[in-house]
């Protein structure tokens, strides 16, 4: 009877084995885990096709007076990395240094990091010291009482035996290019700069300047000050060893002032007065010359008054005598104003005039 036994179903024994397909799933919805049984530790496969690379780290060797280091027995029989998939030794990559038992780096003379880089020949392995001069990477020598160091190489591994502590003792510290190695040189640099060759640095917190490099400078900006000061008023002074003194100029009896600007005003005084004799001789020698129109009984002067005994007089090239041949005009102050040589007068013969020539000296 309809109704009574509900819906059909299908039992297990109805379906096949293995016809079970991916069509028979719905995408949307994924078989949850508590479903599904792998043993992923038997597939490690994924793991051991995934490299990396870590450090391996050897502590407290001996290198004074060495550029090299045989380190076979540190590296062991571990196979060169021949390329990115291949694991082994990484020859490629630097080999870090610290000073042993520190994270210390070692510095070369001019405070170059101190690194190493690992050759192979044959399964024998060689630790070659270098660190850059002028940027270009150079072999290095510890010196004869070089400390012992601790020193890292890079070996290419899988996360299927990637050791427990790699990336704590491995990946940690000994960073060049982070904070341990540039900061410190630089800190080397910094201290070397402030203290000079003899410094050095104890890390103990406590300031090994007496007074701090903010207050030095603040204390040579007010000595700069008063220093400037003290010039100014030495330049001003009248006391001896100062003022003019300070500059070369000393007491002398060619000068009064025993000050810069005494001197400099002396001197300008003197230079002004030198200009206008100049001026003097430049400007009062005069010459006049005159073409009679026939009957003059005399001449005056056009361009000044002629100081004393300074005038010549020569008619047709012929020299003429003062009170002879001619009197001179003379104005209230004494000085020559003209010349009067009458009753004889200027003529012009044939055509052809006479000519006045006065020489003197004007008036200024």
């Amino acid at each position: 009877m309809a109704g009574t036994r509900g819906i059909a179903r299908f039992r297990g024994e109805q379906f096949n084995s293995k016809i079970m397909r991916n069509q028979h799933f719905d995408e949307a919805n994924k078989i949850s885990e508590n479903y599904i049984d792998i043993d992923f530790a038997a597939h490690r496969e994924i793991l051991e096709n995934t490299k990396i690379d870590v450090f391996v780290q050897v502590n407290d060797k001996e290198v004074s007076g060495l550029d090299q280091l045989d380190v076979t027995a540190d590296v062991g029989a571990r196979p060169v990395a021949a390329a990115i998939d291949t694991e082994g030794v990484v020859l490629t990559e630097k080999v870090q240094i610290r000073l042993t038992g520190t994270d210390s780096p070692i510095g070369d003379s001019d405070s170059d990091v101190v690194y190493g880089r690992l050759e192979e020949n044959a399964g024998a392995y060689l630790l070659k010291f270098y660190s850059l001069e002028d940027g270009v990477e150079q072999p290095y020598t510890f010196p004869a009482d070089a400390k012992g160091i601790d020193y890292r190489f890079v070996i290419r591994t899988s996360l299927s035996v990637i050791p427990v502590d790699a990336i704590i003792n491995g990946g940690a510290g000994f960073v060049e290019g982070a904070t341990d190695a540039k900061a410190y040189m630089n800190l080397i640099q910094l201290m070397k700069d402030l203290y000079g060759a003899a410094g050095t640095l104890d890390n103990d917190g406590n300031a090994n300047l007496g007074v701090s490099v903010l207050q030095q400078i603040a204390n040579e900006a007010q000595n700069r000050a008063g220093a400037d000061t003290a010039i100014r008023n030495d330049f001003a002074s009248t006391a001896i060893g100062k003022g003019a003194e300070l500059v070369g100029v000393i007491a002398d009896p060619a000068y009064a002032g025993l000050t810069v600007q005494a001197v400099l005003l002396e001197l300008a005084a003197r230079l002004e007065s030198a200009e206008s004799s100049l001026n003097i001789l430049e400007n009062e020698s005069t010459r006049e010359v005159y073409e009679a129109i026939g009957g003059e009984t005399g001449y005056t002067l056009t361009k000044g008054a002629a100081r004393q005994n300074t005038m010549y007089v020569y008619i047709n090239g012929q020299l003429q005598t003062p009170a002879i041949h001619y009197e001179n005009i003379q104005d209230s102050n004494g000085n020559y104003t003209g010349i009067n040589f009458a009753p004889d007068t200027l003529q012009v013969t044939q055509g052809i005039p006479d000519v006045l020539d006065i020489s003197y000296k004007k008036v200024l």
